[in-house]
């Protein structure tokens, strides 16, 4: 059954949970909501827990709370608040919560995926600092941004940070955090499908000349290709957003403004 494409606002506290061993997980934006292109979740892990599978999408997660371990075709990395990981398509890997707090992150893949296609992996040894001979194969490996070591891109008065993206070997999507200044700025237009996830701050979301609904932290907001849009910042503190676009490319990718 074809769902219409078109521009989507919801809010994390209305979005069912699925119950995982250990932690709970949220589609944000899914084939049921209209992608065609990225989808994206978040995920909750209990203390002590640790979830791992593997699937034919690449997949970049983000931390928004608590710490743990990202353990990608057996190699540990140890992430916390702001950091990323791109993990390629096919290969195995774990997420594991060290602390004693919730760990809380949001993600997305590319392309979409049933959860019929996502499937349970056995956990691996630790191989840290030995060469994973399946990632090798396919020519991608694994990466670990902070967001804190990656220079701004100014775009006017906005700015963002690309975390992954080709030039990291995600072929199919790029990730970003922004940061928006109280204000609107002009509609517009992208090439890609988009995913983006609300991390601070309040706002208005705007389609076409119409206001749309309201934002704050934890709103989600789907853009299928070519919808004209803008984020609003109407409080006095700095908006800041995560996105995941596909097809990869660049932020600040524009469609010509319709005549």
């Amino acid at each position: 059954m074809s769902v219409q494409q078109r521009a989507r606002l919801r809010h994390q506290s209305e979005i069912s949970g699925l119950p995982l061993e250990g932690g709970t997980l949220q589609w944000l934006v899914d084939r049921d909501l209209g992608a065609l292109h990225v989808m994206a979740y978040r995920l909750t892990l209990d203390p002590g827990s640790a979830i791992s599978h593997v699937h034919g999408a690449d997949e970049v997660l983000y931390v928004l709370e608590g710490s743990g371990e990202a353990r990608v075709e057996g190699v540990t990395h140890r992430v916390g608040p702001g950091q990323a990981i791109f993990i390629p398509e096919g290969a195995e890997h774990t997420c594991v919560n060290t602390s004693a707090q919730l760990l809380t992150l949001v993600g997305a893949m590319a392309p979409p995926i049933d959860l019929d296609e996502i499937h349970p992996a056995m956990p691996r040894l630790d191989l840290s600092g030995l060469t994973s001979a399946s990632v090798s194969e396919s020519g991608v490996a694994p990466r670990m941004m902070d967001e804190r070591e990656v220079t701004p891109t100014l775009m006017g008065e906005r700015s963002f940070r690309v975390l992954v993206s080709p030039d990291v070997g995600s072929r199919h999507m790029t990730q970003f955090t922004g940061v928006i200044p109280t204000g609107r700025a002009p509609l517009h237009a992208h090439p890609h499908e988009e995913a983006v996830y609300i991390l601070a701050g309040t706002g208005r979301l705007w389609i076409e000349d119409e206001p749309v609904g309201d934002l704050r932290a934890g709103s989600v907001v789907f853009f299928p290709i070519g919808i004209r849009h803008t984020l609003e910042n109407t409080g006095r503190d700095d908006m800041k957003v995560l996105g995941a676009f596909s097809p990869a490319g660049s932020p600040e990718a524009k469609l010509p403004p319709s005549r």
